[in-house]
């Protein structure tokens, strides 16, 4: 496997990384933690979504969230 492979693969939920001590585990970025921590809350009901795809602006314009209702004063 070359190095164009590597890059061209696509990163999965739930890989675990090691040598990186002392933070081996799973490692996300910003966007990938908050769409895992939504798809375990159920926002996506059955869909098969991988978090590591959705990028900062993928988060932004989902529409999970009432916008229409007015912020109390």
């Amino acid at each position: 496997m070359g190095v164009d492979d590597v890059m061209a693969m696509v990163e999965q939920e739930g890989w675990i990384y090691s040598g990186l001590e002392p933070k081996d585990g799973r490692a996300y970025v910003c966007s990938a933690f908050v769409t895992a921590c939504w798809k375990r809350a159920g926002l996506f009901d059955d869909l098969d979504i991988n978090a590591p795809e959705f990028t900062p602006g993928d988060v932004y314009r989902m529409n999970f969230f009432d916008t229409e209702t007015p912020r109390p004063p």
